[in-house]
């Protein structure tokens, strides 16, 4: 690893961290802004500090403060990098040539950090008390610890591939890339979803010939199952779970070539409601392998805009973007009335299913705001429901595990909707993708 001196990178970090906890920024717009030499350095850095706090500090041997970490997302702390700790950790973390791994393991705790030396659960303190509590009030005792240590862990990079390219070609392609670059990573194809390629370790991949063509997008694995899934629930419910952080049954089942032998719609009409940049939307589109029509519809143009460069850079031309009013969708729901087969509602979140991926959502999250959530979920089911055609389908999802924003959101919904009947779904990670909770509810003829 390059050598930088403290006075070169701690400034930088510690602006770095206050922007973090003082302004709405998100993580990656605050390292964008870093500067290209420290940003290799810093960036990882920064990353392994929020995902896992205690478990670093423990690491570096650097004691925490009595009430720390948790406490520095308190208002009445505004300085934020008071806390010294942290700058130490950093230190610590850039100094040595190879950092801890994100895998979670028992770590001895630092000598005079309390009164005792005993062995502690790393992951457990690496979120917040409140985050922890509703966890075992809700999944028992013995899934906090199989979260925590879920949600600790180095995601995997996984890319969609188009149904133009060769999957098995595209991985040798890729495989190819990667060792010309001298980099030791393996891509290998996923089993439970139709088009995915999955790599052990983060490679610069969009530099390839293949994503210059179009041949894949990068998408995780969850959402790549959540765009088949409101497609073909029948067909990829099995991959779901009654609680989240589990294996489903049908994983053991699965046969190589299964998912991608799948059968989907040939021509429906697909609405996704909160499109976003437009992975699902893509997706969709592609397994529909151009046919039918999905129209995405966002309250950001600027997100719309990108959606349409990406599905112009896949040939899609299936695709059509709605900007729509937060608060006034009925402008477009009155004009595209019961005429949807399958309406896809993937709803804002309190995105616990990607903590890994988006780490400072633990630190900045307030409890006014999870509240919140749920509201917002279940008026925009409420708000979509009738472009759903005479048994057709909503498709209810989210980045979370959170009872409130699946499970309540679905119940409520339905005790208010008796065109609506409760259809197939469940839980698919946290473990190697992220954390998404999906739900189909059928429109009685």
């Amino acid at each position: 690893m390059q050598k930088i001196k403290p006075l070169a990178w701690r400034k930088v970090f510690e602006s770095l961290w206050t922007d973090l906890f003082s302004s709405p920024v998100h993580l990656d717009s605050a390292l964008s802004r870093l500067p290209k030499d420290l940003k290799p350095i810093l960036s990882p850095v920064l990353s392994k500090i929020l995902i896992r706090p205690a478990s670093e500090a423990r690491l570096a041997r650097v004691r925490i403060p009595a009430g720390e970490p948790w406490s520095l997302r308190s208002p009445d702390s505004p300085g934020m990098i008071s806390a010294t700790w942290v700058s130490q950790v950093a230190e610590r973390l850039i100094q040595n040539q190879e950092t801890p791994s994100f895998s979670a393991h028992r770590l001895p705790k630092v000598p005079g950090k309390s009164e005792s030396n005993e062995l502690i659960d790393a992951g457990i303190e690496d979120f917040p008390p409140e985050m922890v509590s509703e966890w075992e009030q809700t999944w028992g005792a013995e899934r906090v610890m199989d979260l925590a240590q879920l949600l600790t862990q180095e995601p995997p990079l996984t890319l969609r591939a188009s149904w133009n390219a060769d999957l098995k070609g595209l991985r040798t392609e890729l495989e190819d890339h990667l060792e010309r670059s001298g980099i030791e990573i393996t891509p290998y194809i996923l089993p439970r979803v139709p088009r995915g390629i999955g790599l052990s370790g983060y490679a610069p991949v969009l530099g390839s010939d293949a994503f210059k063509r179009g041949d894949f997008e990068i998408q995780d694995e969850g959402s790549q199952l959540m765009s088949a899934f409101a497609l073909n629930p029948q067909a990829f419910s099995k991959f779901l779970s009654a609680e989240p952080g589990t294996p489903s049954e049908g994983i053991s089942d699965l046969t190589g070539g299964e998912a991608s032998a799948v059968v989907f719609p040939k021509a429906p009409t697909v609405i996704d409601t909160c499109a976003g940049a437009g992975g699902k939307s893509l997706a969709m589109g592609d397994l529909l392998r151009g046919r039918g029509r999905v129209y995405s519809y966002d309250v950001s143009e600027k997100k719309l805009q990108a959606l349409r460069r990406r599905a112009s850079r896949a040939g899609l031309r299936n695709i059509q973007t709605a900007c729509v009013i937060e608060g006034e969708e009925h402008l477009v729901v009155n004009k595209f009335s019961a005429r949807a087969d399958i309406v896809l509602v993937d709803a804002p979140c309190s995105g616990w299913g990607v903590l890994r991926r988006n780490p400072d959502i633990k630190w900045r999250q307030t409890r006014a705001e999870l509240e919140r959530l749920p509201k917002v979920q279940e008026r925009l089911l409420v708000a979509y429901a009738p472009l759903v055609k005479k048994g057709g389908r909503l498709v209810f999802g989210v980045c979370t595990f959170r009872k409130q924003e699946t499970l309540d959101v679905v119940e409520s919904f339905l005790r208010n909707h008796p065109e609506y009947k409760e259809g197939l779904g469940g839980f698919f990670g946290p473990g190697p993708s992220d954390g998404f909770y999906m739900k189909e509810l059928v429109r009685a003829l």
